[in-house]
């Protein structure tokens, strides 16, 4: 094990979120959280907390806004709004269903929102058309372009141009319940998580099945290098990181599995720029494993809840990490 070069009881801050966070990002210097109480918390360095009452119920979901500026969150009170790093909310959205999923796309502009089985598209921050699925929507997915959409539901998936309204839909066909999913950078994959914890996946050129098993639990977090190389998922007692080089992908490979710990994998973040993975744990423990050195840092000790949220900075100098249990930290590299 190398050195350790950052951690919150040394190099951080501690924060406390005051309910379980659902996501993290950031929008410049400051650490966005979208919680489970409705609240949106904003951090930056030492400066004054702010806590901003963004939904008046849980919010389920949350991304960063196509303006790189603001963070969108979707709420069991049924509204999609989107929150400035100021702490201004401005509301786009509001219907009487769970807004369960929420995707955005910079190169396009595009917004999507998962309710029930339907996708809604909003454009310019107004709603042009719906895509309506099977059965209710596992999760989203946009390609590196913000053109292609991925939904899941039973029994697979459908892939669409987000743009094309009248899209019918590529369907791709697998068994079983399909929840979390992810494209690849360069489009040519699609991976889902599977009800029975294990991956389904896709080579959509020639769409060509995928089967990548052995996990005790769920995947509910997945991230991309930076070339789209590899592909890191949580769900075991190390992080398990498959190839997606050569034609085959990671078909017929053994996957990297990096720190294993007692207990799993709960959330699982790429560096922005390097070859370095932060993982975080279900006892709330944070390390940072580096491809190239194979060293392994400690960022952040056990806690008493899952990570839930990791987020890299643009530049990748600090870490925003929090915690079902309502523990949070900003960690600088």
């Amino acid at each position: 094990m190398c050195g350790v070069t950052a951690r919150v009881y040394d190099n951080g801050r501690r924060l406390a979120l005051g309910a379980p966070a659902t996501s993290a990002c950031w929008i410049g210097g400051r650490a966005l959280f979208a919680l489970g109480d409705g609240m949106v918390l904003i951090a930056q360095g030492d400066a004054e907390i702010k806590r901003i009452a963004a939904h008046d119920g849980a919010i389920l979901c949350a991304a960063l806004h196509p303006d790189g500026a603001r963070l969108l969150t979707g709420g069991d009170d049924g509204k999609l709004n989107a929150v400035s790093a100021d702490g201004a909310i401005e509301p786009l959205f509001e219907n009487r269903k769970w807004i369960d999923h929420l995707v955005a796309a910079p190169t396009t502009g595009l917004i999507v929102a998962g309710v029930g089985k339907e996708a809604i598209v909003f454009r310019e921050g107004r709603e042009a058309h719906r895509f309506t699925y099977p059965t209710s929507i596992g999760g989203l997915a946009f390609d590196a372009k913000g053109r292609r959409l991925a939904a899941t539901h039973y029994n697979g998936a459908t892939l669409r141009y987000a743009l094309m309204s009248d899209d019918k839909g590529v369907a791709l066909n697998w068994a079983g319940s399909h929840l979390a999913c992810t494209l690849s950078p360069d489009a040519d994959y699609l991976v889902t998580a599977m009800q029975e914890n294990s991956l389904h996946g896709w080579r959509l050129p020639d769409k060509t099945d995928l089967r990548m098993d052995g996990y005790p639990a769920k995947t509910r977090s997945f991230s991309w290098d930076k070339r789209g190389r590899w592909l890191a998922t949580s769900g075991a007692d190390s992080a398990i990181v498959w190839p997606f080089v050569g034609k085959l992908g990671p078909q017929g490979k053994a996957p990297l599995q990096l720190i294993p710990r007692n207990g799993l994998v709960t959330a699982v973040a790429f560096h922005p720029t390097e070859e370095r993975l932060a993982i975080g744990y279900s006892d709330g423990a944070v390390w940072l494993a580096s491809f190239a050195t194979q060293g392994v840092d400690e960022l952040d000790e056990p806690g008493e809840g899952p990570v839930s949220a990791l987020a890299w900075s643009i530049d990748g100098a600090q870490l925003a990490i929090g915690d079902e249990a309502g523990r949070g930290a900003i960690v600088t590299l």
